[in-house]
């Protein structure tokens, strides 16, 4: 059986950039650019309660009681929030990815999805972390190993901080413009256009005034299709997370009463998490990806940190 273990990466570049990353369930640990850190810490291998850093496949967020159909019967997959009574996150959160290759700033790590009852598909999962000169790329890639086609949906759980900051202090400006309404049980029921909203974060906004337990979508996109996120420090640091055309939606996460194994005091934080498809997806199909035999899927994302200047 494979034992998880720490992956220490490191870019030597006019900014020296350095990333920990966990085997166990593909998770981002560390990231520093220029010695401030912007991936909420954490010590050891083992999932907290709230998510930190782990790859989410082939589902994202939450899959309502975890059951959903397919070709008309309907398929049960393990509760593992049982007080919401939902199937969260995917099927790889306790997994612990091989080392497919590694060079001294980057990491591929790759795994298998074995057909279970709930999901009766082969998936080969891999996922490349790569350090660029003032961040960070995350490439992920599915190829289907089934016979049919295999519902998808991929996304990753970063919990992000500019660290000599609170958390409460930063200020956040974003590019998505719709918001998932969502029931007592966290599934959607609804959609909403946030401007002039409580969920309004068009522009800059203190994390102190969000309370935000939801996805997030019709993103505004560049140039490059790539859609924004940025987190703003009092001094003017900013951390841009960047997601794919791929990557459809954000769910952001904002608890005041966050904490982990490596510091047990109630805080705020937040995590940004981009994803291909919103949380129920299989249930409303709602741009979910469908994979055919032997043919692949990719998507990425990426943390980009700018000094104050």
């Amino acid at each position: 059986m494979l034992q998880p273990q720490f992956v220490e990466l490191k870019l030597d570049s006019e900014t020296a950039v350095t990333a920990t990353i966990s085997t166990a369930g593909a998770a981002l640990k560390r990231l520093t650019v220029g010695g401030t850190d912007l991936i909420t810490l954490t010590t050891g291998h083992e999932l907290n309660p709230y998510a930190d850093g782990l790859l989410m496949a082939p589902w994202a967020n939450r899959i309502d009681g975890g059951k959903w159909k397919l070709d008309g019967q309907e398929l049960q997959l393990e509760i593992n929030d049982p007080i919401m009574n939902n199937a969260i996150h995917g099927l790889v959160s306790q997994t612990v990815f091989e080392i497919a290759n590694k060079t001294e700033s980057s990491v591929t790590l790759s795994t298998l999805i074995q057909p279970t009852a709930g999901y009766p598909f082969k998936l080969e999962i891999s996922v490349t972390f790569e350090l660029t000169s003032d961040g960070i790329d995350v490439k992920h890639h599915a190829k289907n190993l089934s016979e049919n086609a295999a519902p998808f949906v991929v996304g990753a759980h970063p919990y992000l901080q500019i660290s000599g900051t609170p958390t409460e202090e930063l200020e956040i400006k974003s590019s998505v413009r719709t918001v998932d309404l969502v029931n007592e049980r966290k599934i959607p029921i609804g959609k909403q256009d946030i401007s002039g909203s409580e969920f309004d974060i068009t522009d800059w906004r203190e994390l102190s005034t969000c309370d935000f337990d939801h996805g997030f979508s019709n993103l505004v996109r560049d140039s490059n299709g790539r859609a924004h996120h940025l987190l703003r420090s009092p001094s003017g640091e900013m951390l841009d997370i960047w997601q794919s055309a791929e990557m459809k939606y954000a769910f952001i996460f904002t608890p005041d009463f966050y904490t982990n194994n490596a510091d047990q005091t109630p805080r705020t934080a937040i995590a940004i998490e981009p994803q291909t498809g919103p949380a129920n997806a299989f249930n409303s199909k709602e741009d979910l990806i469908w994979i055919d035999p032997n043919q692949a899927f990719d998507a990425s994302w990426g943390l980009v940190f700018t000094p104050a200047s």
